[in-house]
C-alpha cells in the first residue's frame, strides 16, 4: 500500500515537534500576560531542541529533513517568541528595529545552517556564526535586570546587546557547540524552574 503522506517522521522529528508545541505554549502564555511562565516554557522547548539532534545521531537517522524541521522550530523558539516577549514586556517604539534586526539575522543564520549543518573546528563540532539559542539567555538576563534597573537603561542596554548578537550570528567564524548532556539538561531545567518559580511566586516582570 502506498504511503499516503508527504513525509515520514522519525522519533527525533517527533521530539522536535514536541519542542515546537511547548514553544507555542510559551507564546500563548506571553499573549496572556504570563511572561515568566512563557520563558519557563521556552527553556523546556530548548531542552527538546537540545535532545533531538543527539537522538538522531544515536539512532543513526540524521537527514536533511530533520535539519530543516529543526530550523523552522528554532525560528519560532529563538527568534519569534523572544521578539514577541520583548515587545509585550515594553520594549517597543525604536526597539522594534532591533527586534526586526535580530529576527532577520537569525533567519539568515538558520538558512546557512540548513545548507551546511555544523562545522568541524579543532576536531570537534562547532557552529558557524553565533547560535540563535543565545536569544533565550539574552531574554532571561534582560527580564531579571528589568526588576532592578530603570526601563530606559534596560532598553538602551538591550538595544546594544541585540545589535551585537545580530552581527555575531552572521560572523564567518566558529562558535563552540555545547554538546554535553551534563551541561545542557541542568541548564534547561534550572532555567525552566527559575522562571516557573517567579511565575508561581507572583513576581511582576
Amino acid at each position: 500500500m502506498r504511503y499516503p503522506f508527504i513525509c515520514r517522521l522519525s522519533l527525533p522529528d517527533y521530539l522536535t515537534l514536541m519542542g515546537m508545541v511547548i514553544a507555542l505554549g510559551g507564546l500563548c502564555a506571553a499573549l496572556s500576560g504570563a511572561i515568566w511562565l512563557s520563558i519557563s516554557l521556552l527553556y523546556l522547548a530548548m531542552l527538546a531542541d537540545a535532545l533531538d539532534g543527539k537522538l538522531a545521531r544515536h539512532l543513526d537517522c540524521e537527514r536533511a529533513f530533520g535539519r530543516y524541521l529543526d530550523g523552522f522550530c528554532d525560528l519560532l523558539l529563538y527568534l519569534v517568541a523572544p521578539a514577541l516577549i520583548f515587545y509585550l514586556s515594553g520594549y517597543r517604539g525604536g526597539g522594534a528595529f532591533f527586534l526586526a534586526l535580530m529576527v532577520i539575522c537569525g533567519a539568515l543564520r538558520l538558512s546557512r545552517f540548513n545548507e551546511s549543518g555544523n562545522i568541524t573546528h579543532h576536531a570537534t563540532l562547532a557552529y558557524l556564526g553565533m547560535p540563535v539559542f543565545w536569544s533565550l539567555f539574552i531574554l532571561s538576563g534582560w527580564s531579571l535586570l528589568a526588576l532592578f534597573l530603570p526601563p530606559l537603561l534596560c532598553a538602551l542596554l538591550l538595544s546594544v546587546v541585540l545589535t551585537l548578537f545580530s552581527l555575531a550570528m552572521l560572523l564567518d567564524r566558529p562558535f563552540h557547540k555545547f554538546s554535553s548532556l551534563m551541561i545542557l539538561v541542568p541548564l534547561c531545567l534550572s532555567g525552566a524552574a527559575l522562571f516557573g518559580a517567579l511565575h508561581l511566586g507572583g513576581v511582576h516582570g
